[in-house]
């Protein structure tokens, strides 16, 4: 991860340390890096809603910023929540164009490896059940950690730990098939 996106994690953990100055500092430097990702994210044609974008993901990243797992890159969960309300604002618009949706590639598209949901998948195919739930609702479903641990019967601690060993199974995996090492 290039030095800024260390800056901003660091930021934001301080932040959520309750450091009001570093949690503000931490907004500023997102905000056009989130703008960036909204402009990816959005036909060239609707650009208008860039800004619409970038506001609503703010939001959303501070009203769910205590669900952020302060041992992960931020960029990537942050990248993930402006690509869906990319979509949601193009939603809410209707259909502003007489093309198909599908005909513009790049929405929601990103920068990923296309193969890597299937190695994902063939890795997580080799896990016990129980570790291929938790790395699924986890990273992949992004199901919130409380209702995991319900869902699972684990308290919060349990699943803390029961899912970086998952993890580590999985990379320990993704390895074993081939050298695809899954980003932590």
């Amino acid at each position: 991860m290039e030095q800024g996106g260390q800056e901003i994690d660091r930021l934001m953990r301080a932040g959520l340390s309750g450091d009001g100055a570093a949690y503000a500092r931490c907004l500023r430097l997102l905000a056009p890096v989130m703008r960036a990702m909204a402009r990816r994210s959005l036909p060239a044609d609707r650009a208008d809603l860039t800004e619409d974008v970038v506001q609503e993901a703010l939001l959303s990243l501070h009203l769910k910023r205590g669900s952020w797992d302060p041992g992960r890159p931020l960029l990537p969960w942050v990248r993930v929540i402006v690509r869906h309300k990319a979509i949601d604002a193009l939603r809410a618009r209707g259909p502003a164009m007489d093309e198909p949706l599908e005909a513009h590639h790049a929405i929601g598209a990103s920068d990923a490896d296309p193969l890597t949901g299937l190695h994902i998948e063939q890795a997580l195919a080799r896990l016990s059940a129980r570790d291929a739930a938790l790395v699924r609702g986890h990273a992949i479903d992004g199901v919130d950690p409380e209702a995991l641990s319900k869902q699972l019967g684990l308290s919060a601690g349990a699943l803390r730990v029961a899912l970086h060993r998952a993890l580590r199974r999985l990379a320990r995996v993704a390895q074993e098939d081939g050298g695809w090492t899954p980003k932590t």
